[in-house]
């Protein structure tokens, strides 16, 4: 037990230290990023992108990174190269989007929920229980209800180039196990810097705590969040199970993520260069996709041998439950959840 944690180093401390924290990674963000401005411009009229990803090394986002700039490297003769900065090396999602949009940073991975801001209308697929089952999700994601909502980043100087998988969020903490809904009232429970996620929390009788996906852990550790939610890799990658043993598989959403660029790094791409970048893009996602399975299921029978307490939980309760939450806000996309309904 560390010092801070007996001296009751919860909600305030915790607080202090992420903003001396930030304040510091900001600087060596700052200092990286003039580094890479340089390291662009190459004599030899190669070109190399830098793209960021807040994920461990290994995690299946930086892994489809990696391979969407083999696949370019090899389609391009070495001529475009992609640097993939994983492990939050440039900072949290939030400051990875308008690094992108400014281009100072050439692209990222990021979760569609930090998009919303950006794009009103992705803000439906965060909402609990939207896809009926992955088969419809992917005919969504790669129709053209996806195709228009990446578009729609355009209008902020950015390409949103493909979806990447991230399978389903469930609930975990340190307490309890849930098995209905009721069972998380008075936790606190960290959800993604996302108006429609602290409202959902909030919905359920929990008290939502927005912070960044990098200082979840410490978050956990200092006691300063009870829980958090999200899928078994990121529970597994990030520590997480390390302070928090329980978790239920309620599977309350799947929420994408997105691979992204800078439109002011692809307008100076010919666009010979731009079908290849977009192209690669797509066939990196079914190689995301089972890599992603893969994943998951290794997750599982690692976090049981670690002892983690898994459960499942009465869906339907969930679903009920959340039904007023969803009229809520499906009232506001209803042209679009028709358009999901639809497709089976």
């Amino acid at each position: 037990m560390t010092s801070s944690t007996k001296t009751g180093d919860t909600g305030g401390n915790f607080l202090k230290r992420l903003i001396v924290r930030k304040i510091i990674l900001l600087f060596f963000i700052l200092s990286l990023l003039l580094v890479l401005s340089e390291l662009s411009i190459r004599a030899d009229n190669k070109i190399v992108l830098h793209c960021a990803d807040v994920q461990s090394s290994g995690y299946p986002t930086v892994e489809g990174l990696l391979y969407m700039s083999r696949l370019i490297a090899e389609q391009t003769e070495g001529r475009i190269k992609i640097a993939v900065y994983p492990n939050g090396a440039l900072g949290p999602e939030d400051s990875i989007i308008d690094m992108v949009r400014h281009g100072v940073l050439d692209m990222g991975r990021v979760s569609l929920s930090q998009f919303v801001k950006i794009n009103p209308n992705l803000e439906v697929l965060l909402l609990p229980y939207v896809f009926k089952d992955d088969s419809q999700k992917w005919k969504v994601l790669e129709g053209p209800i996806g195709n228009n909502l990446l578009e729609g980043l355009s209008k902020s100087n950015l390409m949103g180039l493909c979806f990447y998988e991230a399978g389903y969020r469930s609930f975990y903490n340190s307490k309890r196990p849930i098995f209905a809904p009721e069972d998380l009232q008075g936790l606190k429970i960290r959800v993604q810097p996302s108006p429609i996620m602290i409202e959902m929390i909030d919905f359920l009788g929990a008290s939502a705590v927005p912070i960044d996906f990098n200082e979840v852990y410490p978050a956990l550790r200092a006691k300063a969040v009870d829980g958090a939610e999200n899928n078994l890799p990121s529970f597994l990658s990030m520590g997480h199970y390390k302070a928090a043993r329980y978790f239920s598989f309620d599977r309350h959403s799947s929420i994408p993520e997105i691979v992204f660029i800078s439109k002011k790094t692809w307008n100076r791409l010919a666009p010979s260069d731009q079908e290849i970048i977009k192209r690669c893009a797509k066939e990196s996602v079914l190689y995301q996709r089972k890599l992603w399975a893969q994943y998951e299921n290794a997750s599982y029978l690692k976090l049981q041998h670690e002892g983690c307490k898994f459960n499942e939980v009465d869906i339907e309760a969930f679903k009920q439950r959340f039904k007023p939450f969803y009229r809520m806000y499906a009232s506001k996309y209803m042209s679009i959840i028709d358009q999901i309904n639809q497709i089976n």
